[in-house]
């Protein structure tokens, strides 16, 4: 089973308290300035500061509500939607959206109008645009992801040369459980990736799991031409049936519906089929199947393993592998 993002929950409610206090210190300040309620403590600070601890206290607090808020809302809802991943994305975008709110009021009231406002967010937006195009890039890169749906938290996807397992996507970059690296196939290595989102403008994106939690597979082995072909076929298509036929059988409905382009309904396959290829040394079988993403490897492994006992329990059927004949003649 894939390893679910939960690991963010304690983290969490720290930062949330410390934002907390450090909400609550801007408002002691701001509030001393106004009323004086330390009176044996003056900073003798001027108004230009009580604005500035006025929007700290309010960034520090809203960052303390969402953040604690997230927290419940993903321990409330995720039990009953079933997915950590699709609940932690939807609060990623809730979250974003208030904190654009919060962001584009405190603007306007510290420039003092809609028309100062406006020319401040131009200027602002012309500066950031030269200072900080990677940064201004990998956020456009998160709007991209976010709307279009391209990959969400809990999803199995390739970036470029990284391959892993979503488990947060954040306005900078997207982190993933790495899979692959220095390990065959697609086990997990251990390390976590931080992949900037401005990659997806650039390098090729694959989701393992954007329609379906399935993904094809085959396994191919070549047997001589002297092989009883049939007999050959026979075992490759018994050993995938043995693992993976009635897990196809029971959800091929399941995958269709869940496809969201249905011209190929009928290129779905219900059981393991065979494919052929005539190679220059032997005939090269393949055992087509489909099986969930998270046991590609295992199922591969068994569905090989079993075609290697009944190829070596069957003398009609040789393995063709590379060797050389000498063939003496007189």
């Amino acid at each position: 089973m894939s390893p679910r993002p939960q690991r963010r929950g304690r983290p969490s409610i720290k930062v949330a308290i410390v934002a907390l206090a450090l909400g609550i210190v801007t408002l002691l300040l701001m509030l001393d300035m106004d009323y004086d309620i330390f009176p044996f403590f003056d900073l003798g600070l001027d108004e230009p500061f009580h604005f500035l601890f006025m929007t700290l206290s309010i960034l520090f607090f809203v960052w303390f509500s969402l953040r604690l808020m997230g927290y419940l809302f993903e321990m409330a809802a995720a039990p009953t939607v079933g997915s950590y991943g699709y609940v932690r994305s939807t609060w990623k975008i809730v979250s974003y959206s208030i904190w654009a709110v919060v962001l584009v009021m405190l603007l306007f009231y510290g420039t003092g109008g809609f028309n100062t406002a406006i020319l401040s967010l131009g200027l602002i937006g012309a500066a950031l645009t030269f200072v900080l195009q990677k940064p201004l890039l990998n956020l456009l890169g998160w709007i991209f992801i976010t709307y279009n749906r391209m990959y969400t938290i809990g999803d199995r996807v390739s970036i470029g040369e990284v391959k892993g397992y979503v488990t947060d996507i954040m306005a900078m970059n997207t982190s993933m459980f790495e899979m692959g690296g220095w390990m065959s196939g697609e086990t997990f290595t251990g390390r976590v990736a931080l992949v900037p989102n401005g990659m997806i403008f650039d390098m090729p994106v694959y989701n393992y799991t954007r329609d379906t939690p399935y993904v094809w597979d085959e396994v191919a082995n070549m047997v001589t031409y002297e092989s009883d072909i049939d007999r050959a076929k026979k075992h490759m298509l018994d050993a995938a049936n043995e693992v993976v036929g009635e897990f196809m059988r029971k959800n091929h409905e399941s995958y269709i519906r869940h496809v969201e382009l249905h011209d190929l309904d009928d290129l779905i396959l219900e059981k393991p089929s065979i494919r052929m290829k005539l190679e220059d040394s032997g005939v090269t079988l393949y055992v087509v199947y489909w099986a969930p993403v998270e046991t590609r490897r295992k199922t591969r492994s068994e569905i090989t393993e079993l075609i290697w006992r009944k190829f070596s329990q069957d003398p009609s059927v040789e393995i063709a592998y590379p060797h050389m004949e000498l063939v003496k003649k007189g």
